[in-house]
């Protein structure tokens, strides 16, 4: 039989047990509070959703490229340091901070003075090309705008002019590299092209090398009244060319595709759409396409708000099925990274 004093002896002790059971517990759950604020104060939070935009900034013809741990973002857009064309980074592509803008103006005289529009970025023989849309100031109807190209040896620059790549007027370049390593270069026609060719078509060129075409321009899309934004996805031994069309000042804009059987086509164009404007987002167009980290297809482009304020940057999953490219975009409420 056990006496009294030794029961209440042996309850204390159970009570000391839990007691200290208790406080290692509130030490833990205060040590990964304190360690989650801590990522909250500096910006390093896995968050797992995003909301469109996903910077609410006005960043037009968003480029978006991977590279040594981040996504790049270039964009049409005032820059905070006062260059032009500004660059984003981000880890998980929820958590964004300003890099830089990406060049200089030249001189009045120079192809690039003013516009800088539609950047996109390639990695060549560990040298990144920034090709771009620039004018001289002396630009009447935008006759003057060039797509051109610039260098740096780090993917957040600052990028170094190098000139003109297409030498008649022309906007939006995007570049393909074949599976046989042959590139191409997409482009639209702007007003003015003393070539002869027409206005607000896509035509295609070979590059002999990055800053030189063979000057034999195809053409490529001619279905609408104006088409832009052109940029390719190979997939399924199809060539998927993907473009803007109607007016990017309004809910017209959208964002559709062609398919062929080369880069030089010729394309059937496809019924559907993969972007138009909804109740909260207006004219989403002139994307470019990308692939996450974990083998995701991703579409990134502007769209306007329902007050036409700004042209915001915005992604969405797109899927590949087939022949078709479809996506849920433009979304405007909380969506899952990983789904």
């Amino acid at each position: 039989m056990i006496s009294e004093p030794m029961c209440v002896n042996f309850y204390i002790k159970k009570m000391k047990q839990k007691i200290v059971f208790i406080l290692i517990v509130i030490v833990a759950l205060s040590a990964v509070c304190q360690a989650q604020n801590r990522k909250k104060e500096t910006g390093t939070t896995n968050l797992q959703t995003y909301t469109n935009p996903i910077i609410p900034k006005y960043l037009a013809d968003p480029y978006l490229k991977y590279d040594n741990g981040y996504y790049y973002l270039f964009a049409t857009g005032p820059a905070e340091d006062g260059r032009n064309i500004p660059i984003h980074r981000t880890k998980d592509l929820v958590n964004w901070e300003f890099v830089r803008g990406a060049v200089i103006n030249g001189s009045k005289a120079d192809w690039n003075y003013m516009h800088f529009w539609a950047p996109e970025v390639y990695k060549i023989k560990n040298k990144y090309y920034l090709y771009y849309t620039a004018s001289p100031e002396d630009s009447p109807a935008n006759s003057g705008n060039r797509v051109g190209v610039a260098i740096a040896d780090s993917i957040q620059g600052p990028y170094k002019n190098v000139g003109v790549v297409i030498p008649h007027a022309s906007i939006d370049g995007h570049v393909f590299f074949d599976t046989d390593s042959t590139m191409t270069i997409f482009y639209t026609i702007e007003h003015g092209n003393k070539d002869g060719l027409i206005a607000g078509q896509i035509y295609a060129d070979k590059l002999i090398a990055p800053t030189w075409v063979e000057g034999k321009p195809v053409q490529i899309i001619s279905h609408h009244i104006w088409q832009e934004g052109p940029f390719m996805l190979h997939r399924n031994n199809k060539y998927f060319l993907t473009y803007s069309c109607g007016d990017w000042k309004n809910d017209t804009y959208h964002v559709r595709y062609a398919i062929g059987n080369t880069p030089m086509g010729p394309y059937v164009e496809q019924p559907d759409t993969i972007l138009k404007s909804n109740k909260k987002v207006k004219g989403p167009g002139h994307h470019s396409l990308f692939v996450d980290k974990n083998g995701k297809d991703w579409i990134i482009y502007h769209g306007w708000d329902t007050a036409y304020t700004a042209r915001y940057p915005r992604i969405d999953r797109i899927l590949v099925d087939g022949n078709k490219i479809s996506s849920d975009g433009p979304t405007y409420s909380e969506q899952s990274i990983n789904k």
